[in-house]
């Protein structure tokens, strides 16, 4: 398991975060060619450097020429509908619009799905966004971490005229996080970089014990006299191999509920940061049948998934609880089989063995292009697998 500490020295932005995942190994090249299969025009990306304090750091160079400045929350949530994302990228973009959306949406009073985002929906961040949950999964980045958010003091310019550092949106995105205000005039953290590390970090400002491999040190366009604006990422293994934890268990019972309903409630606990969605059929008061709804999240999400729980329900109350958790190692890997290239899950049992599963949705998509069942097509790459594992022993 591959884990990311930000250590934000001198603040968080978009254009910081992702720079510095650049500089830990993720492939520009790469990112800026999936970013290209979005709807997006007028954007290139480049390599620059500039010297901070005395750090070498890599400065992400962000060009636009898009005259659209502003987009929705639901055109930015059907924008990545649409390009077919992995699993895990979709869920980092989304949820980190989503975070912004409800900032938003609380500080000028309007449903999320009205939210009309300006400077966060303009094409750099959402190249800082998206750029970033890609670099994630081109790192193979399971869990992220981060240091005490820096905020600075002053005013600065936006789209709704002169606001107060730290911006309204910056605070409400970092609320329950430990936040460190300095003396220093200017917007250090942006809502762009607050909301990565919220909807991305398990923890912040906690101790992680990690076997580092290496350093990418990304620095933004200012140099602040007081400190270095740089962000450093740090990307290495947990101490332990066996992952441990907690998890929220979230759960509802409901009996009054068109059923056509419950594949969209599953489906949108997902996206506001379920690690898991199940359906169970029970029997509930008078002999009605009803639905047992069980979402389990990181506890820092509970909120976020309890919110579209009740929001997509009918359900009137939730039960959490905290609940111990243990996971393997793993990693996501692309192979090329016969039959085309699929996604294969690692996971490194205790022993020191092996267990590789190919991805559901690659196999499905390899029946849907070859014309054949997919239950066999599940039987070839499986076959497949076992054979490589064997020619590797």
């Amino acid at each position: 398991m591959k884990i990311v500490y930000f250590d934000l020295v001198g603040g968080a932005s978009g254009d910081m975060i992702l720079g510095s995942l650049v500089a830990l190994g993720a492939p520009l090249e790469e990112i800026e060619r999936r970013l290209r299969e979005l709807p997006l025009e007028g954007f290139s990306l480049a390599r620059g450097s500039a010297v901070r304090h005395g750090f070498d750091a890599f400065q992400l160079q962000v060009e636009t020429h898009e005259t659209k400045s502003h987009r929705h929350f639901t055109e930015i949530r059907r924008l990545l509908s649409d390009a077919r994302l992995p699993e895990r990228v979709y869920r980092r973009a989304l949820g980190t619009f989503e975070r912004l959306g409800r900032a938003e949406a609380e500080a000028h009073q309007v449903p999320l799905e009205k939210v009309h985002f300006h400077e966060v929906g303009a094409v750099d961040a959402i190249v800082d966004i998206v750029g970033t949950a890609w670099a994630l999964e081109l790192l193979d980045v399971s869990r992220c971490h981060a240091s005490v958010v820096p905020q600075g003091r002053g005013l600065v310019r936006a789209a709704h005229g002169t606001l107060p550092v730290p911006a309204p949106a910056t605070l409400r995105l970092l609320e329950g996080l430990p936040v460190r205000v300095l003396e220093i005039q200017g917007e250090l953290t942006t809502p762009t970089g607050a909301a990565l590390i919220a909807a991305l970090c398990d923890t912040v400002g906690e101790p992680v014990g990690m076997r580092l491999e290496k350093t990418g040190v990304a620095t933004g366009t200012r140099d602040v006299a007081e400190r270095p604006n740089v962000v450093r990422a740090l990307l290495g293994e947990p101490l332990d191999s066996v992952g441990a934890g907690g998890v929220d268990v979230i759960e509802c019972t409901i009996d009054d509920m068109n059923p056509q309903l419950y594949g969209h409630l599953t489906e949108s606990l997902f996206e506001s940061g379920a690690v898991e969605v199940y359906l169970t059929p029970v029997q509930m008061k008078k002999g009605r049948p009803g639905v047992l709804v069980t979402a389990m999240c990181d506890p820092r999400r509970t909120q976020t998934v309890a919110e579209r729980l009740f929001g997509e329900s009918t359900t009137l109350g939730l039960r959490v609880r905290r609940e111990g958790r243990m996971e393997l190692r793993r990693a996501i890997t692309e192979i090329v089989t016969p039959l085309g290239t699929v996604r294969v899950k690692t996971a490194v049992l205790p022993s020191g063995a092996e267990r590789r599963v190919a991805e559901y949705e690659d196999l499905r998509r390899l029946a849907r292009e070859s014309g054949r069942p997919l239950v066999e097509v599940m039987e070839a790459v499986r076959a497949f697998l076992a054979e490589g594992a064997r020619a590797e022993t």
